[in-house]
């Protein structure tokens, strides 16, 4: 009987610490891909430009607001523009999601290529109405300070002399945000 009670043991203290084990909690970490005001993941690989220009434009005799931001970085360039009609002059801007739209809501992906023996940003395809949206969280119009989202794809195709499709290349712009970033506000007097 003596001869059992060791491997019963044993058996017994393997079994409380496999379960003791077992109810552990799994640690639950993320990971910011960058701490930059102003940041996107293009086609994957996190980007955060060097260069931002955010501004904000009241034109007085279209009574239109506009906000536009150019990033740039690493031969690669990122614009959105949002126009809201019926606006008044104010430093702020009304918070909301805008979906693209070709008009008033746009989006760009341009690219750095050697165009007529300079360097230029050119369009890497094409942004169709629909194909993403710039959110708008919190302004705060006194530090001039800017929070919110977007995303966007560009679609190049490019077509044979016969006309038909030789491949189709699309540019994700996804988990795009600017936080607490600094604007400028112009009234276009």
């Amino acid at each position: 009987m003596n001869k059992l009670r060791l491997p019963a043991f044993l058996l017994l203290s393997a079994l409380f610490a496999f379960i003791i084990q077992g109810c552990n909690k799994d640690a639950i970490t993320a990971t910011a891909y960058t701490s930059k005001a102003f940041q996107a993941n293009i086609n994957g690989s996190t980007w955060a430009p060097d260069t931002v220009s955010m501004i904000i434009t009241y034109n007085p005799d279209t009574k239109v607001k506009t906000l536009s931001c150019v990033g740039t970085k690493s031969q690669k360039q990122v614009i959105f523009s949002v126009a809201l009609a019926g606006a008044g002059d104010t430093p702020g801007f009304t918070t909301g999601t805008y979906s693209v739209d070709g008009t008033s809501v746009t989006a760009q992906y341009n690219t750095q290529q050697l165009s007529n023996g300079s360097y230029v940003f050119l369009p890497h395809g094409t942004i169709e109405p629909g194909a993403g949206a710039v959110v708008v969280t919190a302004v705060d119009s006194v530090k001039k300070q800017i929070t919110g989202t977007f995303n966007f794809y560009s679609r190049s195709t490019i077509y044979d002399g016969d006309g038909n499709v030789v491949s189709i290349t699309v540019d994700n712009i996804t988990s795009g945000e600017f936080t607490n970033k600094s604007y400028q506000y112009a009234n276009n007097q």
